[in-house]
């Protein structure tokens, strides 16, 4: 019978305990990460939230195509591949945020972390504990929405594409209206919409002028108040908008009146036939 090496075996042991240390460490690692940055919009389960449930994804698509994905949605889509613009669809164009801050190895952890999720309705959701916001809180946001207080890096402030229905705010109606905002993205969706936005416009306008921490959780506090109470009325924009066109069209009418009152009441050769009529008379 063979000897088995003492020093050999030890290492054979070693090895098998690091990988599974390893595989711990990274389910446990992957785990935080679909807590901070996943859980808002997507549950453990095969139900769907804002995005699709993860339970079942990694037998659905590969390591390859789930990087991709996560590192930058829109970017895969750009390229036409077939899955990725079947989702973007299937979720009323509603873009997920870029994550390429993610490193390779936080993304294999989040990825092995979501095979462990299994197939169906297999895995408990991950409870997304709500966060509950001070007064002020509340009140600076709805400040930095409307820009009654600056961006302290200087960057544009929401009211200029987006609206909510609040009272004294009058948004642009040049992007989505973010009213439900908060219970379809949470705070988590909502910070990462605004770091990293997968919007063009928005992308490039907080380029450089990127929104602070406290700044970003103020106005998820503002919408997370506006979602709980959205003032069912007409914004004032859009009153104003009527108003001017029922004036304008008012005026129109009136200067038609006048220029046709001033109309010639009769034909210039009217005259001639009503004098030939007399003669033959």
């Amino acid at each position: 019978m063979k000897t088995i090496n003492v020093k050999t075996f030890a290492r054979v042991v070693l090895i098998v305990m690091s990988l599974i240390f390893t595989d711990f460490v990274n389910a446990q690692d992957g785990a935080q990460i679909f807590s901070s940055n996943c859980a808002a919009c997507h549950k453990t389960s095969s139900a769907k939230l804002v995005g699709p449930g993860m339970a079942g994804i990694t037998e659905k698509r590969s390591k390859t195509w789930l990087k991709s994905w996560i590192k930058d949605s829109q970017a895969l889509i750009g390229t036409g591949d077939a899955d990725a613009v079947a989702i973007f669809k299937e979720y009323a164009n509603s873009p997920m945020p870029p994550f390429t801050q993610f490193s390779d190895g936080e993304l294999d952890a989040l990825i092995d972390y979501m095979a462990t999720l299994g197939g169906g309705e297999a895995g408990a959701d991950i409870p997304v504990e709500e966060i509950f916001y001070t007064d002020l809180q509340v009140t600076d946001g709805k400040k930095y929405f409307t820009g009654n207080k600056a961006f302290f890096n200087g960057g544009p402030s929401c009211i200029t594409c987006h609206n909510v229905s609040a009272d004294g705010v009058n948004g642009g109606f040049l992007a989505k209206d973010l009213t439900d905002a908060y219970s379809r993205l949470g705070e988590a969706g909502i910070m990462a919409m605004i770091t990293n936005a997968p919007f063009p416009a928005m992308s490039a306008a907080y380029a450089n002028n990127p929104v602070g921490e406290i700044e970003q959780k103020s106005i998820a506090a503002f919408l997370k108040s506006v979602g709980n109470n959205p003032v069912q009325s007409i914004s004032s924009s859009v009153l104003l908008f009527f108003t001017l066109g029922i004036g304008g069209f008012i005026i129109v009418l009136i200067l038609i009146m006048i220029i046709w009152g001033k109309r010639k009441k009769h034909s210039v050769k009217e005259a001639i036939f009503t004098r030939q009529l007399r003669s033959v008379n």
